[in-house]
């Protein structure tokens, strides 16, 4: 009997001190994104002297300047004769960077410049080594196919772009004129963390070239190019919606959902306080889980690149996991008296229902972080959260089977003196 109680007690324990253990892990999640994805601020917008950029690029008054993206910085000037100026830079990369101007906030019809870093790129298991570079390109569909080099409606002015390793950080900048002064714009943003694959011996830079690697992350943002400040409307970031989608669903569904499911099971004991610690834990996880598919649904219709194969997977799994959870929100409702013949029939679908959509769950979350190709934080993260929980399992499982061995031999045999 005292091993059983220990069992329970270590229980309880853990679910005590597991709230903290949830906020301490989301506070790594963010440590990791912000040192993996190198949000962090960058010197760029505060340098007063760039001397190493070339003229006019390295003028500060006048340049409106922010860090929309991560740690790309995005410096800007429009002048009286509808010449814009663009110098964009970022620490710590390896790959290309680009940005375009969209009529709409969509990839297709854009026309854009990026510019790589240069490094080793590997061709058919052959290295070659790439320069750093800079071009125009046009987006004329959706696919690596459709982006095409050395064109697009963007007119370069006489003074000419450039590419600048420096401190190790990584610098573009442009000039381009147009027809009429800026307004609000839409701008898209892409990164690639690969060098692009260039022609090899060709003379003329035009015809190197080949096509960029697949980008590997990408926002949209809006700049009102008038106003000189940056910017003065929506700015939509991709990554954090990656972050909060991912973060939500994993305490959602990797979290609150199992723990709610656990209590019925082994603390029945405690009439009602159970039920309603049990039903309190479902609704703020069903709550969670109802905000990560609304940030979902206003993350897939964002770029086009989003549509990705891997989505074919983790989208209906999702809809279908949130689907049962609504039935379990509904068996709340439709919950018959403990008298009532349905309510056998009652217990199978909700025990049911509830353990499918939990399996569903904790599945589409491994989907969704070999979706997101996220890194070995947030795994190592769901990987805690599973042991933790098994581990819980195993120990009230084992404290529950004592209490009813204990009760067994407890029990007076029928017939004995």
């Amino acid at each position: 009997m005292a091993a059983a109680l220990n069992l329970k007690l270590l229980a309880v324990n853990f679910l005590c001190i597991f709230p903290f253990l949830i906020f301490l892990s989301e506070a790594k999640i963010a440590s990791y994104i912000h040192e993996d994805d190198s949000l962090v601020q960058s010197s760029f917008c505060h340098d007063t002297i760039l001397s190493f950029l070339p003229p006019p690029y390295r003028r500060q008054k006048g340049f409106a300047c922010s860090q929309p993206w991560g740690s790309v910085s995005f410096k800007y000037f429009q002048d009286g004769d509808n010449v814009t100026t663009i110098v964009l830079s970022k620490d710590k990369f390896l790959g290309w960077i680009g940005i375009g101007f969209s009529k709409d906030g969509g990839m297709v019809g854009s026309s854009a410049v990026v510019g790589w870093t240069g490094g080793v790129k590997n061709i058919d298991n052959d290295k070659e080594e790439v320069e750093p570079g800079i071009a125009k390109f046009l987006l004329e569909g959706k696919n690596i196919e459709s982006v095409t080099s050395f064109k697009g409606e963007l007119n370069f002015t006489d003074t000419p772009p450039f590419v600048i390793w420096n401190n190790n950080s990584f610098y573009m900048g442009f000039q381009a004129k147009f027809d009429a002064p800026l307004g609000q714009q839409y701008m898209i943003l892409a990164i690639g963390s690969d060098q692009p694959t260039l022609t090899p011996h060709s003379k003329e830079p035009s015809d190197r070239l080949v096509r960029l690697t697949k980008h590997t992350d990408q926002a949209v943002m809006q700049v009102d190019f008038s106003s000189g400040l940056f910017p003065t409307c929506m700015l939509i970031q991709l990554i954090s919606r990656k972050l909060n989608h991912g973060a939500m669903g994993l305490i959602a569904w990797g979290v609150l959902l199992p723990f709610g499911a656990i209590i019925p099971r082994y603390f029945k004991h405690h009439d009602p306080q159970w039920f309603y610690l049990h039903i309190s834990i479902q609704i703020v996880g069903f709550l969670l889980g109802l905000a990560t598919v609304l940030v979902g649904t206003i993350l897939y219709s964002g770029l086009d690149s989003n549509r990705t194969p891997r989505l074919k997977i983790h989208r209906p799994i999702g809809s279908l996991a949130f689907f049962l959870s609504i039935l379990q929100v509904m068996a709340l409702i439709l919950r018959p008296d403990k008298a009532s013949k349905w309510r056998k029939y009652w217990n199978l679908y909700h025990h049911w229902a509830g353990r499918l959509a939990l399996f569903l769950g904790g599945l589409n979350i491994v989907i969704g972080i070999w979706v997101a190709e996220a890194g070995s934080s947030w795994k190592i993260t769901y990987g805690f959260f599973v042991t933790f929980i098994l581990l819980t399992v195993a120990v009230l499982e084992a404290s529950l089977g004592l209490g009813r061995s204990k009760k067994a031999d407890a029990s007076p045999v029928f017939g004995s003196n």
